[in-house]
């Protein structure tokens, strides 16, 4: 039932559909010839991260890991007007998307270009602003080009093991004390095993719901 409705979800964002550039639109959204919406995604958290979201003051949220943008699109609509989702991915799909694994994608070769595509469909161009880089390039970037503390940091990038540990490594330190860091995935074994020993390092409490974990202060 939550896949059905998280994919009425997706499909209700789409607006008139375009097929040329929008110049009127910010960068890099006007560098693109607008594709057809592409509702393909993976997202179950909807309830989670309105119930995270709902008694907060959110600003700015990151998201590492974007794919299409459904779980991107679906944070803009629900943080207030002038608050930024940051979606970081090197839009290059994961090891399990290439060509011959078992979830190969056909739009693999502008995955980039759907997904700026997918945000203007939403009318969501002035919150979400992507950053084509990987998650460890992105945190690199963010220590030294942030004016604003990071309310959120939602992590759905690579799943295995060692990539999710260092995520949860490079990432907390933009919202610890003060913010929250979540992610998706919970159901993923070598994604508990990363969140668990994280928290257990930092002596952090760990909620989990569905596929959807965050860590709070004890």
């Amino acid at each position: 039932m939550k896949k059905l409705l998280t994919l009425a979800f997706c499909l209700c964002l789409i607006s008139t559909a375009y097929t040329e550039k929008r110049e009127d639109l910010p960068e890099p959204y006007n560098t693109i010839e607008v594709l057809p919406f592409d509702s393909h995604g993976w997202y179950s958290n909807a309830q989670q991260m309105e119930a995270l979201l709902q008694n907060r003051s959110v600003k700015i949220v990151i998201e590492v890991g974007s794919w299409l943008g459904c779980s991107t699109r679906h944070i803009a609509s629900v943080v207030p007007s002038g608050s930024k989702v940051y979606a970081i991915d090197h839009w290059l799909g994961s090891v399990e998307h290439q060509p011959g694994s078992w979830a190969n994608y056909k739009a693999l070769p502008y995955l980039y270009e759907q997904f700026l595509s997918n945000v203007i469909h939403a009318n969501l161009t002035d919150k979400i602003i992507p950053l084509r880089m990987s998650s460890l390039e992105a945190a690199q970037y963010f220590s030294t080009n942030l004016e604003a503390p990071v309310d959120i940091v939602y992590l759905d990038a690579s799943h295995d093991t060692e990539s999710v540990y260092n995520d949860m490594r490079a990432w907390y330190p933009f919202v610890e004390g003060h913010g929250i860091l979540c992610g998706d995935d919970w159901g993923w074994e070598s994604v508990r095993v990363a969140v668990n020993k994280f928290a257990r390092e930092k002596k952090m409490r760990l909620h989990a719901s569905g596929n959807f974990w965050y860590l709070t202060e004890k």
